[in-house]
């Protein structure tokens, strides 16, 4: 009976709803963050991965010590580094006290942690495009910018996009982080609300769903264009 009593109280959406406009302001830091952050992640993680397929061996061992340094490192433990130890040692190296904002530094965290990863998945991209297409298109005296943009990319994105998906449904996951660093989230903003109204069980279950519905329904969406987009033969 107590059980079926917290399962009822738990999927109670009555005190979520009425916090409705206070949470979907939170949740559009997620959003925000989630997409400067996926765009600075597949930025840097582009120039990372090619770096690592470089003639030159010095770029190729910078970019696989990134790669495998950011690919360990907590998020978590990397959010919190930043934002309180670093203003620490900065401050004490210029005699001067300095502080962050929260927000460029979340969004900074997750687009270097998050392009360690993408920088692989854009290697194995690259790799898994026939050498011979390449070879052809230096044969008709294509130009290497060229051959990038019409042989290579084409092909390594079509190979590229399961696991990057994947990437970025984990990106907008910890996103759900922030919060550790007083950015105003949804978590955040679900925490205080918990501190006021002493009913934790149905403001984050309700906020665990929500994140749950937005992961689903953009996976769908980025699976739908991308099968579209195979079907025109862009890729």
């Amino acid at each position: 009976m107590q059980t079926l009593q917290a399962l009822q109280e738990a999927l109670d959406p009555r005190l979520f709803w009425e916090y409705r406009s206070i949470l979907l302001k939170g949740l559009l830091y997620n959003v925000l963050i989630f997409a400067l952050a996926a765009l600075g992640a597949t930025v840097i993680g582009f120039f990372v991965g090619t770096a690592r397929l470089s003639s030159s061996r010095p770029a190729r061992m910078f970019a696989s010590a990134y790669t495998e340094f950011f690919r360990n490192v907590p998020e978590y433990v990397l959010l919190v580094w930043i934002y309180y130890v670093m203003p620490v040692i900065v401050s004490k190296a210029f005699g001067t006290r300095i502080a962050f904002d929260p927000v460029p530094v979340a969004i900074a965290t997750l687009a270097i942690t998050y392009s360690g990863y993408l920088s692989e998945t854009f290697r194995a991209g690259i790799l898994a495009v026939p050498r011979s297409n390449i070879d052809a298109g230096m044969s008709v005296g294509m130009s290497r910018w060229l051959i990038l943009k019409r042989i290579i990319l084409p092909q390594a994105i079509r190979r590229m996009l399961p696991e990057s998906i994947n990437q970025y449904v984990s990106l907008f996951k910890s996103t759900s982080f922030v919060s550790l660093i007083s950015i105003e989230d949804i978590m955040y903003r679900v925490s205080m609300i918990t501190i006021q109204e002493a009913r934790p069980l149905p403001l984050y279950t309700w906020a665990a769903l929500v994140f749950c519905a937005i992961i689903i329904a953009g996976t769908q969406v980025a699976q739908r264009l991308s099968d579209s987009w195979r079907r025109r033969g862009w890729a």
